[in-house]
Parts: structure tokens; sequence; C-alpha cells
């Protein structure tokens, strides 16, 4: 069974023959749609291989961008909607448009791979939503696979990409200071200053009600979130490690006491024609969530505005310019730098295992490691037995 080659053909136009069994009866079937001889040629003994082992799967004509749309289909009994609403993204406005037109068996390493490629030259995706893309498509032909819908996994022959670990920028006491105090004034303030004292997400902030303000044993508890368009909460946390209790301090307590009684003149302020009760810790003066798109955006002026400037140029960068997100991150790093037990750390943040923590932190742990080292350098050498 050589490979032969369709002259009438415009591209790919290899084939090779080979004897099926259909119904009993054996029928000579061409397999096309090869580049070269040596690649018909190589996939005809793949094929006869698959025969013999009785691993060999019909061809099937299901596109991958029909097999990808029941696949997020079936993730909506699996994940949270606002996980689904990014794998739908990734898939829809990523894969597809450069594998979907492909048919299920006929996907190769090299599709894929290709489509690494231009997504990392086009800048289009981060280096971890690229793994997320790898991720999706080799959980997708793992089920094809299982499913017996393809022969192999040919995600699972193509590197996963790697990411570049970008630096985490987070603030000093001084930056934290003044970036507070210009923050005063803004309704937002709340919201910056629990980021900083608790390590909550932007999500567990704008999801936080008074319900879950414990004003006796100086705590809040993660119950739900709000999602990032701002328009529907969520029950629990990002992850199931993400429902937690957060204590925190006195100080901070009496500042959410105040604020409580703020709400309540609000309330009266707005009347209960125009005033939306849901019980937020934070929200707009009508009681309505907080649109997050809103929260950068003030976010990002307050960081402007303590940073002075002249003739349209910063001449002082007194607080650097970092991301909301970055203030979990700073709380993170300050809490490490007290000496505060990492698996202490690490239940704070919600995170799923203490290892996320200190791969995440990795950069505090070298200063970690040298105050310790002086601190037990001390204390040896203080015994009348050494030395």
């Amino acid at each position: 069974m050589p490979a032969y080659k369709d002259d009438n053909a415009k591209g790919n136009a290899w084939f090779y023959t080979i004897n099926l069994k259909v119904n009993g009866k054996y029928v000579q079937k061409r397999i096309r749609g090869f580049k070269t001889k040596k690649l018909a040629e190589a996939a005809m003994v793949e094929h006869k291989n698959d025969m013999n082992k009785g691993t060999y799967i019909q061809p099937s004509k299901t596109l991958f961008s029909e097999f990808m749309s029941d696949y997020l289909n079936d993730k909506q009994t699996t994940v949270k909607k606002q996980t689904l609403g990014i794998y739908s993204s990734l898939v829809n406005n990523h894969i597809l448009p450069k594998l979907g037109s492909i048919e299920l068996q006929q996907l190769t390493p090299r599709n894929i791979q290709d489509l690494y490629n231009d997504l990392s030259s086009a800048g289009s995706l981060c280096d971890e939503n690229i793994q997320k893309v790898h991720s999706l498509i080799n959980e997708a032909l793992k089920k094809a696979l299982a499913w017996d819908m393809v022969s192999k996994n040919v995600a699972s022959l193509v590197a996963r990409p790697t990411a570049t670990k970008k630096k985490m920028v987070v603030w000093e006491d001084e930056e934290m200071r003044i970036f507070l105090k210009e923050a005063k004034s803004s309704r937002f303030y709340p919201a910056y200053y629990l980021a900083l004292v608790s390590g909550m997400r932007q999500s567990e902030i704008l999801g936080l009600t008074w319900k879950d303000v414990d004003f006796v044993g100086n705590r809040v508890s993660i119950t739900q979130t709000l999602s990032h368009d701002g328009k529907e909460f969520n029950d629990g946390a990002k992850t199931d490690s993400g429902s937690r209790a957060v204590s925190i301090d006195s100080a901070t307590m009496a500042v959410l006491k105040e604020l409580k009684k703020f709400r309540v003149e609000e309330k009266v302020a707005a009347g209960p024609q125009l005033y939306q009760e849901n019980s937020l810790v934070v929200c707009t003066a009508i009681g309505t969530p907080v649109n997050p798109r809103n929260l950068l955006r003030s976010f990002e002026a307050i960081v402007a505005k303590c940073n002075p400037v002249e003739d349209g140029k910063e001449i002082q960068i007194r607080v650097k310019k970092i991301r909301f997100h970055d203030l979990r991150h700073t709380h993170a790093t300050m809490l490490l730098k007290q000496g505060v037990n990492v698996k202490i750390v690490s239940e704070r943040l919600g995170h799923a295992s203490v290892k996320i923590t200190l791969d995440t932190y990795s950069h505090v742990l070298p200063s970690m490691q040298k105050d310790t080292a002086e601190e037990f350098g001390k204390l040896f050498y203080k015994s009348e037995d050494v030395g």
C-alpha cells in the first residue's frame, strides 16, 4: 500500500489507500490530505499498526470547533460561572479562530504548536493565559481520547508553554501611608483600606456584606464575591479554600463600625424608593454594587495624585504604580517580613496550599533567611559554652 499523489488536487495532494472492514466486508478507502509522500507513508504505517493492535478509530468528521462547543457546555456542571466565562473567552477568541475549522481527528501537534507561537508573537495573551490555552486543549483532547473520538491526544506531544515570572511590585510602609491619606476622601477608601489590612481580593471586598462582619469576634467571613462585570454575586469564593474567616485588627473594626453608621445615614438620605438594600460594606450611594472598573479607575487616579507633576511629567515618584491586586500582595509581603508563619499567611489569603504562598512570595524568602540567620547567631553566641 504505497502513497500516491493526486495531480488534480490543489494542496496536500498525497494520500494512501487501506482496506477497512465495514459491515463484515472489506472496502478500500483513500486517506487524503498529506503535504508530502513521506508524511502520507508515515501515517499509513501508523494506521496499519493501530489496526493490528485493535486501537484504530474510524476518522470522525466532527470539527474541533463543534467538539469544543460541547466541551464548554459540559463544563457548566463542573466549574463556576465566572471560570466558565474565562474558558469560553479563551476558546472562542483565541483557540477556535486558528484551530476551529480542522477536523478533530486531523488535528496535529504542529497545528497546536503554531497556535502557541502565534499567540506569543501577537502578544494578545500573557504567558499565564497561553498556559491556560494549553491546559484547555490538552484536557479537551484527553476527553476525546477517553470517548474514542481520537486515536491519541496530540496536545500531550506539545510542550506546555513556559511563563516568565514577572517581578512582583509592592508598596513600602511610607507609600501605603501616603496613598491612604490621599484616598481618605474617596468613596472607595474602605475598599483600599480593607485590601491592605486583610489581603482580600477585589471581588471578595466588593461582595462583602454586613452579616459577614463579626464585630464581636473581630473578623470577616468570605461568603460571596462580585463578578468581574459587577452584575452578579457568586456564592463562595474564587476557590473552595477562599471561603474563609479573616481576623481583623481592632482599629480596622472601629473604622468598619463608623462606616456602618454612615451607610445607614446614606440609606435614609436616598429614601426607600431609590435605595437598593444589598447590605454591602462597599457600595454606591444608593446601595448598589460598585462597578469594578470604576474602582480601578479611581485607584489609578489616586496613585497619580500622590506623585507631583510639573509640565505634565512626574517629578517625584512617592508611590509606585501598582495594580489593585498588588494591595493583596503588599499585605502578604508585610506579614512575611514581620515573621508571621507562612501557613497562617496562606490561610489568611485563602490559598489552596502553602506551596502556592511560597511560590508566589519567594522574593521575600531570601531576606527572611538572612534575618533568621542573624537572630540565630545572636542567640547561639550568647551561650557561655561557645567560643
